[in-house]
Parts: C-alpha cells; sequence; structure tokens
C-alpha cells in the first residue's frame, strides 16, 4: 500500500510540475505575441467633447510596444512636430492607432516620410467609433486653424457608435459553456494560447459586425449620418476631408466585401471621397502575415507598410 501511494504521490507531482511548466511557458509566449496590455495612464477623460484622448508628451507600453505621444496627444511618428507647417489630421480607432506596433512602423509614422510638407497628426485611440470622430474632428478644428487635410479611417466596427456593451448583441453564447470558457481564458494562459492556435483563422468578429450592416439598421444610418456631418464640418472650413476603409483579415480570405460596397455608396451619394483598401491588400504576397497574431482587426508591421504604400499611390 505504502509503495501504491508513494507511486500515485511521485506522479501527481510530476503532473503539477509538468502542468506548472506549460502554464508558465505559456503565459511568456502570450506576452510577446498576444499582449493586450494597456497603460490607462495614456487617457485623458472628455478630451473631445464626451470622448477619452491620448496625454501629450507622454510614454507608456500599449499591446507590448512602448508608446509615445506628440506635443498635441497625437501618437508620436518619425518627425518632430513642426509648427510651420500645415496639419493633416488621422482619425481612427486602435487600427490607426497602431497598437501592436513601434511608433516608427504605423502606416501614420511611414506616411510622414512621404509628405513632409504637413505634420501627420494621428488622433486616434483604441475603442472609438464613429461618433468619437464627430467629437476629436469637432474639437481639433475648432482649437487649430492650421488642419488642412482630414482622413477618416473606417473599420467596421465603428458602426457601433455609442452603444455600451449592454446594448450591442451578445457575441459568446450566455450558458455554463460560455461561463467556463470565460473563467478558463481569464486564468488559464495555456487553454488561452491554444484556442488562440485554434481559432486564428476564424472570422467570429466579422460575422458578428456584418449584421449591422444592413440599409434599415440604426447603427449603420447613425455611422453614415457621422461621417455626413465630418464631411460637412470640413467643408465649411475648406478642408480636404476623405474616408479610407480598412478590411478584416477574414475578408481577404473570404472575399466578403459587402459593408465596404455600402459605405462606398453612401460617400458616392453623398461626394464624399472614398477609397478602400481592401483590393490593394487582397494583392499582397501572404495577406494573412498583414495581420498581427490570432488578431482579425489590427495589422502587423508589414500591414502598416502595405497601408502606407496604398495611401501614397
Amino acid at each position: 500500500m505504502n509503495r501504491q501511494i508513494r507511486f500515485v504521490l511521485i506522479n501527481g507531482v510530476v503532473v503539477i510540475v509538468l502542468l506548472s511548466a506549460i502554464e508558465i511557458i505559456s503565459r511568456v509566449l502570450l506576452y510577446q505575441i498576444y499582449n493586450r496590455d494597456f497603460d490607462s495612464s495614456l487617457l485623458v477623460d472628455s478630451k473631445y467633447l464626451n470622448s477619452s484622448g491620448l496625454k501629450e508628451n507622454a510614454e507608456g507600453l500599449v499591446w507590448g510596444k512602448m508608446f509615445h505621444t506628440d506635443p498635441n496627444g497625437g501618437r508620436k511618428n518619425k518627425r518632430t512636430f513642426d509648427k510651420k507647417k500645415l496639419n493633416w489630421l488621422y482619425i481612427g480607432d486602435s487600427v490607426t492607432e497602431g497598437v501592436g506596433v513601434e511608433d516608427t512602423s504605423t502606416f501614420a509614422s511611414l506616411t510622414a516620410d512621404e509628405f513632409e510638407e504637413y505634420n501627420i497628426c494621428n488622433y486616434s485611440l483604441i475603442g472609438y467609433s464613429a461618433s468619437d470622430y464627430v467629437n476629436v474632428l469637432s474639437s481639433n478644428l475648432e482649437r487649430d486653424s492650421t488642419v488642412d487635410l482630414a482622413t477618416l479611417f473606417f473599420c467596421l466596427n465603428d458602426v457601433y457608435g455609442k452603444s455600451g456593451l449592454k446594448d450591442l448583441p451578445v457575441m459568446a453564447k450566455q450558458n455554463w459553456i460560455g461561463q467556463v470558457n470565460g473563467v478558463l481564458q481569464n486564468h488559464c494562459a495555456a487553454y488561452k494560447l491554444l484556442k488562440l492556435f485554434f481559432y486564428k483563422k476564424s472570422n467570429r468578429y466579422f460575422t458578428y459586425d456584418l449584421q449591422f450592416y444592413k440599409t434599415e439598421d440604426n447603427r449603420f444610418q447613425q455611422a453614415m449620418s457621422d461621417l455626413r456631418f465630418c464631411d460637412s464640418l470640413c467643408q465649411t472650413k475648406d478642408i480636404y476631408f476623405n474616408v479610407v476603409m480598412l478590411p478584416y483579415q477574414s475578408q481577404l480570405r473570404d472575399k466578403n466585401f459587402l459593408p465596404q460596397q455600402m459605405v462606398r455608396e453612401f460617400c458616392e451619394t453623398d461626394l464624399i471621397d472614398f477609397s478602400d483598401a481592401s483590393e490593394y491588400l487582397l494583392h499582397q504576397p501572404d495577406p494573412s502575415s498583414l495581420y498581427l497574431f490570432a488578431d482579425e482587426i489590427h495589422f502587423s508591421d508589414k500591414g502598416h507598410k502595405a497601408i502606407a504604400d496604398f495611401l501614397s499611390q
């Protein structure tokens, strides 16, 4: 009996050690390839009306990369801000902000080299949607008389608008399986890593957002109204305004571009300058490499370079 107990104890210890080692290694790997931490000290509440913004001349760690802001609270790029130059506003969400890559690797920074006559002012922020773009643009045009151009980078989830999570349809199943899955993802790195590898080509984010792209959908209508307001605001100040749409990874694989078609049709009807990066990215070698690991939305260094090339055409 003692021999059996010792056998069980030894094997139990071995299993615990192995599982602990797997968990530690998984945590290290996740930190390196799927770090989603955001330094909240970078944020300023209600900087642009009721929308948050970034602090001026600040630095912090965002998604595992050092993140710096310029004197106006935009993400820093390769070129020093020059008060003698006109400003070109880049407005978008976390995709344009460039989470997951270095300051100098964002397409905003790369195009700053191409358009040297302008200060590229990247006032994008994680979590922004169409309603925030109205606030950011309105606030900046009110305080800055040197703005000459404004580009709004539109992603599919920008239709969420002012809706909080409780106001949006539920993506995950709200049963006991979904609850267990949530607990495991939050507390078990090995499980989360395995799931990321298994679902890294999933299109669930796209299929979730696709449901809002109906002409009768209130969120879609409001988002288009926000684009119209931004365009009108720029027209009153004789500022060139355009919309650039950025695709999700699974769209390049499945070639479902219905949202882009709908936004294009709206912009053409309202005479808003519109361009879509989808076709350009679709013809890049290995389009999946344009995105961060297991990420449907955010671009890798290679992806930002491709977007910069598209914008420079």
